[in-house]
């Protein structure tokens, strides 16, 4: 059985969840915020731009490491619905630096949010009939 080819890791609209990498968050952050708001996204925080995308790609590879890719992927959008600024010329968006430092209580109802879909999920399936199964029944 020969391994398919994934689709490259920028490409976060093509891979299954499960194959994202820090790369492909990247993606999806950088391609949503331009979407969402408009505006190129720069990663937060101190210090020079090469450090700050080091920082970020770090925050990403040790959320995903602890919470997996569904959890991860759902506190940023989480972040993203619950975010507020009152400088929205200085700070239109939140960074992934300013999500897991200042917005980490959404890593909870991330959590609960995937467990809840993973439930519905199953009981979906248990729930499917079979056509062949439901004909022999008639």
């Amino acid at each position: 059985m020969t391994k398919s080819k994934l689709p490259p890791a920028d490409d976060w609209q093509a891979r299954d969840i499960s194959d994202w990498n820090v790369q492909t968050f990247l993606a999806f952050i950088t391609e949503t915020t331009l979407e969402k708001y408009g505006v190129e996204y720069s990663p937060g925080g101190g210090g020079s731009k090469q450090a700050r995308w080091g920082r970020e790609r770090g925050m990403l590879k040790n959320a995903q490491g602890k919470y997996g890719n569904r959890v991860l992927k759902a506190f940023i959008e989480i972040c993203w619905r619950e975010y507020r600024t009152s400088k929205p010329e200085l700070y239109p968006y939140p960074s992934i630096t300013f999500c897991v430092s200042y917005m980490d209580r959404y890593f909870t109802e991330a959590v609960s949010q995937v467990a809840r879909e993973a439930r519905r999920a199953k009981v979906a399936e248990e729930l499917a009939v079979d056509g062949e199964e439901l004909s022999d029944w008639f």
